[in-house]
């Protein structure tokens, strides 16, 4: 037992030798650190600059909301802003950030959407994807490491090393097994400064720590995927004639994986279940608010029906008889309804979408790429559930914005108070807005197909090596 461990350790450590005699490891490591860095800082800074403005923006509505000494309605009309908060997180991993916008509009009678994203206004290179670490360690970086790794047994073949390895005792097994060793402590000494990197953020900008767990998890699902990536290599070089046809192979399946396979799997996904356009979304909510929904009328007949409930509720006969005003009653009601076939049409919008992000999950079975870039959008907080958790907080609170505005409307008859939004209870009337994060447990439970899939990729990986060196005739 000791000799084997021995002979292992001495395999690995003859890796290690031959690595640092060899340039071309070199080489891919100060292009992957250079990479590194470079991603890093420009996450860091678009990160503060990013912090610093959404502080100073809520600084500034919050202040014009208290001060502005107009009809309430008005108020209304102005509105604000509410911004999705940052996480410490999205410098590893901006996600759909760019793509999806991370403000809402706050403004009577419009029910606005999470919009403004950086993709906007920008150019291709943006849409294409902007240089970040996940675009480095999720892309680039498996490019690198597969083309390096997938001849760790063709090149001791071609040279004539292999022949001489297993005669002095080592078997084909145990010399794979070190090299897929060896191999795998490069890729976990390349990962280790992001991983020290972010762990610093992380203590710098969360101080109660409520992220650590999910960047553990971060750090289990690119561990587990580079060793799976190691396995295929080995595999890659174990049925490979020669290092040219291995590269070859390697380079097709990083292109497969990365590429082809989540193309593919968006365009049948998109094609399957098709959402309409936001234009044809609009004008659904809008003739459905004109013409009503559920054979309820439309917005003139819907109204004179509404007033003529509230006299009846108070025992009055006239609106002008009514205790309140009949202004804020109208605008709430018509909010209220707005906000129905809103809700209405949404319904439909949202399950069309729960349907594709759920055919993506499903995809991380077939695609470890695939299942580790859900895992890691999901964990930073830059998934599309995050994206609709923050929606419909954000339209929760413009509800109740602009009823709250509404009521102050309704409870002022005199045409004087009405120049005025009461400052009693400004907290009251302007709250802060609250993002709550999702659990750990939650988004595991959401994400639970692509973390199988991540789990049980190295495990089939192994099984199929493993197969093969037990009866391999090896070819020297």
């Amino acid at each position: 037992m000791n000799k084997s461990l021995s002979l292992s350790f001495s395999l690995i450590k003859k890796e290690f030798q031959v690595a640092y005699r060899d340039r071309t490891i070199f080489i891919f490591s100060c292009i992957v650190f250079v990479l590194l860095t470079l991603s890093g800082l420009l996450g860091i800074l678009q990160y503060r600059q990013d912090a610093q403005d959404r502080r100073e923006s809520n600084k500034k509505f919050s202040s014009e909301l208290r001060t502005f000494h107009a009809d309430a309605h008005d108020v209304a009309h102005y509105g604000t802003y509410l911004f999705k908060p940052l996480s410490p997180l999205t410098v590893f991993d901006p996600g759909l950030n760019d793509y999806f916008g991370t403000s809402y509009r706050v403004e009577a009678h419009v029910q606005h959407e999470v919009d403004y994203s950086n993709a906007e206004g920008a150019d291709a290179q943006l849409r294409f994807g902007s240089l970040t670490l996940t675009l480095i360690l999720q892309v680039l970086l498996p490019f690198l490491y597969l083309t390096m790794c997938c001849t760790m047994l063709t090149q001791e073949r071609e040279q004539g090393t292999l022949k001489m390895l297993l005669t002095h005792g080592s078997s084909l097994s145990r010399l794979l097994w070190s090299k897929i060793i060896a191999y795998y402590i490069f890729a976990i000494l390349w990962l280790l400064p992001v991983f020290m990197g972010m762990l610093v953020l992380l203590c710098l900008f969360d101080p109660e720590h409520l992220l650590l767990g999910r960047f553990g998890f971060m750090m289990l699902a690119y561990l587990v995927f580079y060793f799976s990536l190691t396995l295929i290599a080995a595999l890659i070089s174990l049925y490979s004639r020669s290092s040219r046809s291995s590269i070859q192979l390697a380079m097709g399946m990083w292109l497969l994986g990365a590429i082809v396979l989540p193309k593919i799997g968006t365009t049948w996904i998109d094609q399957r279940y098709p959402l309409s356009s936001r234009a044809e979304f609009n004008n659904q909510v809008r003739q459905g608010y004109l013409k009503g929904i559920h054979g309820e009328g439309d917005s003139r007949s819907r109204v004179e029906k509404y007033l003529e409930q509230v006299c009846s509720q108070y025992g009055v006969k006239k609106l002008a008889e009514l205790p309140l005003n009949v202004d804020g009653l109208v605008l709430q009601y018509n909010e209220d309804y707005q906000q129905k076939v809103f809700d209405y049409y949404y319904a439909n919008v949202e399950k069309i979408i729960d349907q594709q992000q759920q055919s993506l999950s499903a995809m991380g079975l077939l695609n470890p790429f695939t299942a580790l870039k859900r895992l890691s959008m999901t964990l930073s907080g830059t998934d599309f559930f995050h994206h609709q958790l923050f929606f419909h907080q954000a339209k929760d609170y413009r509800n109740t914005f602009i009823r709250r505005l509404n009521n102050e409307v309704a409870k002022k008859t005199k045409q004087e108070e009405l120049h005025k939004v009461s400052t009693e209870a400004p907290a009251a009337l302007f709250p802060a807005f609250h993002y709550p994060l999702p659990k750990l447990a939650v988004l595991l439970w959401r994400e639970g197909i692509p973390l199988f899939g991540l789990l049980i990729w190295p495990c089939v990986l192994a099984l199929v090596l493993g197969f093969r060196l037990k009866f391999i005739k090896t070819r020297l």
